[in-house]
């Protein structure tokens, strides 16, 4: 009689457990959308906020950005500006020539596009230094100028990031438009990188911009940006209409779940994505690189997309680029 109690009582309890959790609301996964967060989400290992907790290996308020630089569990160190804004570089110490973010790794596309190895090349924007030294290691022969609005982000970059200056890199510290527009050179490769989650410089948005940087281009000079997807599907599309009316040949290269849209022209030369990815296997056997750069071209939007993407939009100019209104 005692154990038909004892049943019965673990029975009811059992019933009344059942019955609470039907009644209780399960909050729906978030799952936001990558026009409305893609910033957040799908900016991948390059801006991906962190939840874990890092190790602070250095702070400093600059006069343009809250700085740290930080390691992860697995050794991984970050450049981060202001809090929660995402990683602006990541660096392996163990393994110092490994490409981990999507833009660096996207960044390798042009080097199937190149003729012949580069003499000089321009870097608009600095961050962790990690583009500026693939090229160094696999073309120690060419001159590269970097231009960082930031004086405190080299000295980041030389300390925490394996970033060295030689005799052939030279940095100037200023404004990377009020550099192309004064400068004289030739570049063979043209590296645009310098908007941030907080700070997209206009003046490095326009049509006027991207035509002096068409300007400063050699005979078939490659011109490579970084268009980090902040949120903004309007400026994207404002950003690839603008560069593409400059550069006509335009292709637009996507890294995963959308979070880097990649504009990359061969000033006068049209890039056949079958020969590219033929040239992009012998170089990663000549360089003993591991990069899948066929997987990369594989992402070019299609010319009918990008077609749909821009038909609405407007031009960016000196004198109209609301980006700080655009959604």
């Amino acid at each position: 009689m005692k154990i038909h109690f004892k049943l019965s009582i673990i029975l009811i309890s059992l019933m009344l457990i059942v019955f609470s959790s039907l009644g209780e609301e399960k909050a729906p996964e978030a799952k936001p959308k990558v026009q409305e967060t893609g910033f957040w989400e799908g900016i991948g290992n390059l801006f991906l906020p962190h939840a874990e907790k890092r190790n602070v290996l250095y702070e400093k308020q600059t006069q343009y950005f809250l700085v740290t630089v930080e390691e992860d569990s697995k050794g991984l160190r970050h450049m981060v500006f202001n809090p929660n804004k995402g990683s602006q570089g990541i660096w392996n110490p163990k393994m110092p020539d490994e490409l981990i973010s999507n833009y660096c790794r996207f960044s390798t596309i042009f080097l199937p596009a190149l003729k012949i190895p580069p003499k000089r090349v321009l870097f608009i924007g600095l961050g962790a230094g990690i583009v500026p030294r693939f090229v160094r290691k696999n073309f120690p022969d060419a001159v590269i100028d970097i231009v960082e609005i930031d004086p405190e982000i080299t000295i980041i970059a030389e300390n925490y990031f394996g970033f060295k200056k030689d005799d052939k890199i030279k940095i100037t510290i200023g404004d990377g438009r009020d550099f192309i527009n004064r400068n004289k050179e030739k570049y063979d490769v043209i590296f645009i990188d310098a908007y941030t989650a907080d700070r997209i410089p206009f003046q490095l948005t326009t049509i006027e911009f991207y035509q002096t940087v068409r300007d400063s281009l050699a005979p078939d000079g490659i011109m490579t940006a970084n268009i980090a997807n902040l949120g903004k599907p309007t400026f994207i599309a404002s950003e690839i209409k603008t560069v593409r009316s400059v550069f006509p040949d335009l292709a637009v290269f996507i890294t995963e779940n959308n979070s880097n849209y990649i504009p990359f022209s061969s000033y006068g030369r049209k890039l056949d994505n079958a020969e590219l990815k033929e040239k992009a296997l012998k170089i990663e056997a000549e360089k003993r690189l591991s990069l899948n750069i066929g997987e990369m071209l594989d992402t070019r939007m299609p010319e009918d997309e990008i077609g749909k993407m821009i038909e609405k939009v407007d031009i960016l100019k000196d004198d109209f680029a609301p980006i700080e209104t655009m959604k």
